[in-house]
């Protein structure tokens, strides 16, 4: 698909006046929120639809795991309030008992977001409900726990539920073949499944000057399906590259020991956490952005950096297959062969890598979260709707 094809295809799935109708008392259950260390592109994607909510008259409240420093309590805006409490196991026990209990009580609609582990709402919670599903974990639990151990868990956690519970539940999601992946779970009907593409920036992301040598750059959770190691084995086949890593995750100290083995402390910087501004200057500065991740619903990291012009590099997995256009944004990969051999080809070719960074600019301009707040939201009032008119056909 062309970037013209794309525009029309995002211009198509979003109708403008989605916000509008009756304002709406709505209920978010996440297990992180945008606030949290690794909240990441879901958190982020959270935030987007649910304040645009709030500032259209609709009131928001979310509940959402803790973390350390965390305010339990927070007014986020006039019509938008967070509570957190419980951690990443907890958190659904926790949010289940508040809301049991009294919090929420008088929501319109559920909006769920499944990112791995289910709340089961179905099982205690009667209302109308909307999931958000940015994609299927089972690829990730099987990198995290091993073949066996992962396929276990993702049935449980997550497929089960997902095919017994959720079946005639509306899903939202971000990507096509994040759908794709939905849909193979037995149960979920095509038309049940709406996608909403995550929109980006504006922010700071803006083009800037690069810096004097080849500089690489992965932004990201640190976590062991990113595949961080693969950049650093890419790194030792191209002498005089440097690579920044920004990010924070529990793979971060074995990331560490990884890098001082291959003996890349002098070339790679690991920045930790950092905001929005310091995330924006080192897409600014990076002549690539790259990924080895092994499964991606979408990837906001690579519209950030196309805003700042910065063409991708990644594998030719999940949401990466849309979020970079092959040889015209980026280039994707089937190997890490294959990926050092692209990063290779650009670092090489000032116009080509300008070119497809022009053009990556260019698309990434078309997404909007305006658009996607809009498009979960149509989802979201058409459930209540039809929720309200079945007692009167029965």
């Amino acid at each position: 698909m062309d970037t013209s094809e794309h525009v029309q295809s995002v211009a198509d799935g979003a109708p403008e006046a989605a916000h509008s109708g009756p304002p709406l008392t709505i209920l978010v259950l996440a297990d992180r929120d945008w606030t949290h260390p690794q909240g990441g592109g879901t958190g982020a994607n959270v935030y987007a639809n649910v304040v645009r909510w709030a500032r259209w008259g609709h009131r928001v409240t979310v509940v959402a795991g803790e973390y350390p420093g965390c305010a339990p309590h927070e007014q986020i805006e006039p019509n938008l309030v967070v509570h957190r409490m419980g951690g990443r196991a907890s958190v659904f026990a926790r949010a289940a008992w508040a809301v049991t209990r009294g919090l929420g009580a008088d929501a319109d609609v559920v909006f769920e977001v499944i990112n791995g582990i289910a709340f089961l709402t179905p099982l205690w919670l009667r209302k109308p409900r909307v999931v958000l599903v940015n994609h299927p974990h089972r690829d990730l639990f099987i990198g995290e726990f091993g073949a066996r151990r992962g396929r276990v868990l993702a049935a449980v956690l997550e497929e089960l539920p997902l095919r017994f519970l959720y079946r005639r539940v509306p899903f939202l999601t971000i990507s096509d073949s994040a759908r794709e992946e939905l849909v193979a779970i037995d149960g979920i009907a095509p038309a049940n499944v709406t996608i909403a593409y995550c929109g980006v920036g504006p922010g700071p992301f803006e083009p800037g000057e690069r810096s004097p040598g080849p500089r690489l750059l992965y932004v990201g959770r640190l976590k062991a399906y990113k595949r961080i190691e693969l950049l650093l084995d890419m790194l030792t086949e191209l002498p005089g590259v440097g690579l920044d890593i920004a990010g924070h995750g529990d793979h971060g100290e074995t990331l560490e020991d990884e890098i001082a083995r291959r003996g890349l402390g002098s070339r790679v910087s690991v920045h930790g956490w950092v905001d929005e501004h310091a995330k924006a200057d080192l897409y600014r500065q990076a002549w690539l952005h790259v990924t080895a991740s092994a499964s991606e619903g979408w990837s906001l990291t690579v519209m950030e950096a196309a805003l700042c012009g910065t063409p991708s590099v990644a594998m030719r997995v999940g949401g990466l297959r849309e979020s970079v256009l092959d040889g015209v944004t980026g280039l994707l990969s089937d190997s890490a062969q294959e990926l050092t051999g692209n990063v290779r080809r650009l670092l090489a070719d000032d116009q080509l890598r300008t070119q497809m960074g022009e053009a990556a600019r260019e698309r990434a301009l078309t997404f909007t979260w305006e658009r996607t707040a809009a498009t979960t939201l149509a989802v979201v009032q058409r459930q209540v709707a039809a929720v309200a008119e079945r007692p009167r056909r029965r």
